[in-house]
């Protein structure tokens, strides 16, 4: 006799392990983007992150700092409570993508400000947009309440 394999799987482990996915996933950047927003967490609020994006070489005139900063943070809020779920991790990874960008020349490991940790976000956000949100989030809800006035 040849046994199965063994499952350890119970109801609502894929649903809890996307669920903290997505918290770790948009809950990482959130602050950042506040951060940068409002000055929250010790960041550098607008100025500052004008500032940031002109020792990078980056665009830093007004108004785009204020939609960079607007945008990653709602893309941050969005994962974390999986509203438009896999839109929402894909912009959070464009803007982790930027960050490996600007950090590759310093090589890998993050304590030398190498990719190392906005890779590894980068990452978690693109399983988040490749497996959608799960059953707890607010995309599921929508759906189902969207199901249930069509069904009667």
């Amino acid at each position: 006799m040849v046994a199965g394999p063994v499952s350890f799987e119970r109801p609502h482990t894929a649903a809890a392990g996307l669920l903290t996915l997505r918290l770790a996933a948009g809950g990482f950047l959130l602050p950042h983007g506040l951060g940068k927003l409002l000055g929250w967490f010790g960041g550098p609020g607008i100025a500052g992150f004008a500032a940031e994006l002109a020792h990078f070489g980056l665009p830093s005139a007004a108004p785009l700092p204020l939609l960079l900063a607007t945008l990653q943070t709602a893309v941050g809020l969005m994962v974390v409570i999986g509203a438009c779920t896999r839109v929402a991790a894909l912009g959070s990874a464009a803007f982790l993508g930027v960050t490996v960008a600007l950090n590759l020349p310093h090589g890998w490991f993050w304590m030398h400000g190498g990719i190392e940790y906005p890779l590894l976000w980068l990452l978690a956000n693109l399983a988040v947009a490749l497996t959608g949100p799960g059953a707890l989030s607010l995309d599921v809800l929508r759906a189902s309440r969207a199901g249930s006035t069509h069904g009667r």
